[in-house]
């Protein structure tokens, strides 16, 4: 298997044709479910190669600044398989299929655990191509390092990052405030309501105030109205205007943040 090595900066995809083999897909990235146990947080995704796709999807991977801790290869072992990598400082998990996803196709669950907190992050999906002869494992080596800058597509989701040095409630608050604000905003606009995203900012607002003030349980209430704010009437369902993304990421901030209050 080829063994794939993050030391080309991304920015080199910018010189290539657009069709170069690899990159001749898109991927929808879906959040299925956000774990939290302890410190520890468990991020689970399905991918779907678009059915436009000309390539099929090879390999997803995605930044672990936390570094990963457990990855599950989902069944068949035969079909799929999961490591963690780590060039330099940049710690990934990555899921490779040697049956190749086909366009249209959806990946089995994909998940990986990490000591940290959800946040947004990189992802990578590379399209299967050809592989070019060599000669020397050190060829091998260097063009798998190559493929993941230029063969591959990228976006942003929803992964671990590590604790900050700073756990206070207040400190973690701000914190779930500035990601409101992100996935709010351009570029990402995981939240496609801007009434919505209005009356989740008020919601934070109102839970820092009553916070400062000692008022433990009416900043319980307003993080609790937050995240009604994201759901949807069913279990497990989201608030129209709220991504999977969106709903996993907010959701399992604020429940982190409400346990400290």
């Amino acid at each position: 298997m080829r063994i794939l090595k993050f030391i080309v900066a991304v920015v080199c995809a910018a010189k290539l044709p657009a069709q170069t083999p690899g990159t001749r897909l898109s991927v929808e990235v879906n959040v299925t479910s956000v774990v939290i146990r302890g410190d520890t947080t468990g991020v689970f995704y399905t991918v779907r190669n678009g059915s436009g796709s000309q390539d099929s999807l090879f390999t997803f991977t995605v930044d672990a600044p936390a570094r990963v801790i457990y990855i599950a290869a989902p069944p068949p072992d035969s079909i799929w398989k999961a490591d963690s990598l780590v060039s330099g400082n940049q710690p990934a998990a990555q899921w490779v299929t040697l049956d190749l996803l086909p366009p249209g196709a959806i990946s089995p669950d994909l998940s990986f655990e990490s000591l940290g907190l959800p946040s947004i992050v990189t992802h990578w999906a590379e399209g299967g191509w050809p592989l070019p002869a060599c000669c020397d494992d050190d060829s091998a080596n260097a063009g798998d390092a190559y493929t993941l800058a230029i063969r591959s597509v990228q976006g942003k989701t929803v992964g671990v990052e590590q604790w900050p040095s700073d756990r206070s409630t207040q400190a973690l608050l701000g914190r779930l405030h500035e990601l409101t604000q992100t996935v709010c905003g351009s570029p990402l606009i995981w939240v496609t309501d801007s009434a919505l995203c209005t009356a989740l900012v008020s919601d934070l607002s109102a839970a820092e105030s009553f916070r400062a003030s000692g008022a433990t349980i009416e900043a319980r209430n307003s993080l609790d109205h937050y995240k009604g704010l994201l759901s949807g009437p069913d279990p497990g369902s989201f608030a129209p205007g709220v991504t999977s993304p969106a709903y996993w990421l907010l959701r399992a901030n604020a429940d982190i943040v409400r346990g400290r209050l």
